[in-house]
């Protein structure tokens, strides 16, 4: 019975921290559940600062090539700020022409007891034939717009599902490492 309940206590905490997702605006990611936000508040219970600033360190050098490389700023237990490049993430249409873009990006974690803030503090979304980039709000003749400056239009509909999906997927795995979940690696 003792099991029992811990399980169902872990699934419902589980699925409460990950209530939160990020939503593609007009103004940049922004929290879906508080428009105000460009941070995402994710609840870990029971867990220390020292414990989430070690698995956020644990995420890093299990996911990236190079952790030492890609770790631009961190002070142990309280901040850890890193960036990270997609090549070819999405594809933008050009005049009939689809192009592919990249994207590099810089994510920031804030650790407090029992939660971690995580906000994406740079973002930039290029062309890879050198032009012209991704925006969330402007005009066409300047770059790739999501929204239309003049009328707030979305324009870009693929683009910001791609976008809402790939970091809303990316902050289910950061809090899946902040948990301390078993991963596949794990499986062996």
């Amino acid at each position: 019975m003792k099991k029992y309940l811990t399980l169902l206590t872990f699934l419902f905490l589980s699925l409460s921290g990950f209530s939160q997702e990020f939503e593609v605006t007009p103004n940049g990611l922004k929290d879906k559940s508080n428009i105000e936000n460009a941070y995402l508040v994710i609840e870990i219970p029971n867990k220390t600062t020292s414990e989430l600033y070690r698995n956020a360190i644990k995420y890093i050098n299990e996911n990236y090539k190079n952790p030492e490389e890609v770790i631009k700023g961190k002070t142990e237990n309280e901040y850890l700020r890193f960036e990270t490049y997609v090549p070819q993430f999405t594809k933008v249409n050009n005049s009939g022409a689809k192009l592919d873009v990249s994207m590099k990006y810089t994510t920031e974690l804030r650790f407090k007891e029992g939660k971690v803030r995580i906000e994406i503090t740079t973002l930039n979304i290029t062309a890879d034939n050198g032009g012209r980039s991704v925006e969330f709000s402007g005009s066409i003749w300047k770059g790739y717009p999501i929204y239309n400056q003049k009328n707030g239009d979305l324009r870009l509909p693929e683009t910001k599902t791609e976008l809402e999906n790939y970091f809303n997927s990316k902050t289910i795995a950061i809090s899946n490492y902040l948990l301390d979940k078993k991963t596949q690696k794990d499986n062996w």
